[in-house]
């Protein structure tokens, strides 16, 4: 977990080409000098660009300080848009991260500034804007989107500025191997494992035969893709296996095939527009309160019921989500519920994940001993794993103050991050549906991946 010279060199340069990218005219070169000066001394902007910093040979020591001095995160989760029943949870983790790491005295003494926005979903021009109001910012780590659609919309922008690109809530598989510089990472783990436990769950309800149907974009592919390949490696059969547009309204045509394919069970991979299946399916017959088996995942199981007029229609639907245990976080989600304005509506998918991304760039900037995003990269991977273990950004900081190498294990389990900058294993809720509009947490039921 040390920074050797090169890895200086190349966050110190890195920092000096996004100020003078940043220095269009006069103005905003003033402007610049301004809100540097509010956020640092001369002495340590001083320090940072010597060139015996540049050029020393031996380990920064614990705490010094570069980039600007203060850790400032943004975020661009779905406050609107078609995963917005994601945004209270991931915003109110944000939100309690920011609070929990400032109060245990924040980064190099300094609180983390925390700069919110709203991802939207790919229906809308949202995300790249936002983006580019968050690069202005200053920020240091964008944390989400929480489609994996979206992301890809803004993740060469981000990275391509030197700026960190941590997701809470992307499953792709595509992001494994995405050419991010090193500066992308997620809490999330990636579908593959998904796939293969909603496929195994799907089996062990005594389902030969599955249809499938998923909206055509990233997420809906991978996750399709990795479910038919693990059912039928099993034996089972998965047709019809229907992609549709994102901006589909009406299902009629995809449902009528699976009326006539009769199969046992069927999956349905989608956001918001699954509502509009699940009636559809509901007045055809094969909805969850007919004799079918109805699965759905983590983009549409905790929510769907607020997108339905009636959601009894649903009692009996399953799905699986990323997800610990939430009995065992239940103080954790009674402060997401509390720092989220009317609460998070009972929905806490993604909390834990968006608290985590924050707690871990913080203690990489620690260990670092900067708030450069390259800097800092170099380190997220080492604070989840292979060190002295540590539950809290307090206890953490303390490990690392003391010379240590922490080890955090956050709300949302135990990362030990793989060299993509992704879990190497993880936990997945089986929710059901019993009428209500949320799923009855009293019916969860979990299971480990890895």
């Amino acid at each position: 977990m040390r920074n050797n010279s090169w890895l200086r060199f190349v966050a110190l340069f890195s920092v000096f080409a996004l100020v003078l990218a940043a220095c269009g005219d006069g103005d905003e070169a003033a402007d610049t000098t301004e809100a540097a000066a509010d956020t640092t001394t001369t002495e340590a902007m001083e320090e940072t660009t010597t060139t015996e910093a540049m050029t020393e040979e031996t380990e920064a020591p614990m705490g010094e300080v570069g980039g600007d001095g203060v850790l400032t995160i943004g975020t661009l989760l779905p406050v609107t848009g078609d995963l917005a029943f994601l945004g209270p949870p991931e915003v109110a983790g944000a939100r309690l991260a920011a609070e929990d790491i400032n109060a245990a005295g924040g980064v190099f003494g300094t609180d983390v500034r925390l700069v919110e926005g709203d991802s939207g979903d790919t229906n809308q021009d949202i995300a790249n804007p936002e983006v580019d109001r968050l690069l202005a910012e200053g920020v240091d780590s964008i944390h989400g989107a929480a489609s994996s659609a979206v992301s890809k919309l803004v993740i060469d922008k981000i990275t391509g500025a030197g700026v960190i690109h941590f997701s809470p809530a992307n499953t792709s598989p595509d992001f494994t191997t995405y050419d991010d510089g090193g500066l992308y990472f997620r809490t999330a783990p990636s579908d593959l494992l998904q796939g293969k436990v909603l496929a195994d769950q799907v089996l062990a309800e005594g389902n030969e035969t599955v249809a499938l149907l998923y909206r055509q974009e990233s997420y809906g592919q991978g996750l399709a893709d990795a479910f038919k390949e693990n059912f039928e490696a099993a034996g089972g059969v998965v047709e019809p296996f229907t992609a549709y547009a994102v901006d589909t309204e009406n299902f009629d045509a995809e449902v009528e095939a699976v009326v006539a394919a009769d199969p046992d069970g069927i999956v349905v991979i989608g956001f918001a527009e699954s509502a509009n299946i699940l009636t559809t399916m509901h007045e055809r017959g094969v909805g969850p309160t007919s004799d079918k088996n109805v699965w759905g995942v983590d983009g549409n199981i905790g929510g769907i019921g607020a997108e339905l007029a009636d959601p009894s229609i649903i009692a009996g639907m399953k799905g699986t989500e990323p997800s610990v245990d939430l009995s065992s976080i239940a103080d954790f989600t009674e402060r997401l519920d509390g720092a989220y304005e009317g609460g998070v509506g009972g929905v806490f998918a993604y909390g834990a994940e968006t608290y985590d991304s924050i707690i871990i760039v913080a203690l990489a900037a620690l260990v670092a001993g900067t708030d450069d995003p390259v800097a800092i990269a170099g380190e997220i991977n080492g604070v989840t794993k292979d060190g002295e273990t540590c539950t809290s950004f307090a206890e953490c900081k303390e490990i690392v103050e003391a010379g240590g190498d922490p080890d955090y294990d956050g709300q949302g389990g135990p990362y030990e991050f793989v060299d993509a900058g992704e879990p190497a294993a993880a936990s997945f809720r089986i929710a059901t549906y019993d009428g209500g509009g949320t799923p009855n947490t009293d019916l969860d039921e979990y299971v480990f991946a890895s």
